[in-house]
């Protein structure tokens, strides 16, 4: 475990950032936030856990933060853009891009965060 959560672990930004995704997606979905926002304050929640990493100077600590919070970020919008994709047809795509659903009703577990 502790080199899972080593501030050097390649391993850690991506299941931070498919957890970011997944979390981001549900809180859009079912309370309707705003999900650059939320994906953004998550990542820099899960980014977090570097700081915690003492064997490593602090100055370089707080750069793997900025660097890891910005990979779990990307890697969080990476996916679900990738499941958007996965998940509608182009004419489907098409036809949504139009229409507008009606105020609190949820399109999917993936939609657009900008």
């Amino acid at each position: 475990m502790e080199e899972f959560l080593n501030s050097k672990a390649a391993m850690t930004p991506g299941v931070a950032g498919t957890a970011t995704a997944m979390i981001t997606a549900t809180l859009v979905g079912q309370f309707g936030v705003p999900g650059n926002w939320t994906g953004l304050v998550l990542s820099l929640l899960f980014g977090l856990f570097v700081l915690g990493d003492k064997a490593t100077p602090i100055m370089q600590r707080v750069l793997f933060y900025f660097v890891n919070s910005m990979i779990i970020f990307s890697v969080a919008i990476g996916i679900n853009t990738a499941g958007i994709a996965a998940t509608k047809s182009e004419q489907q795509a098409q036809y949504e891009s139009r229409w507008v659903p009606p105020e609190g009703e949820a399109g999917g577990f993936f939609q657009q965060w900008f």
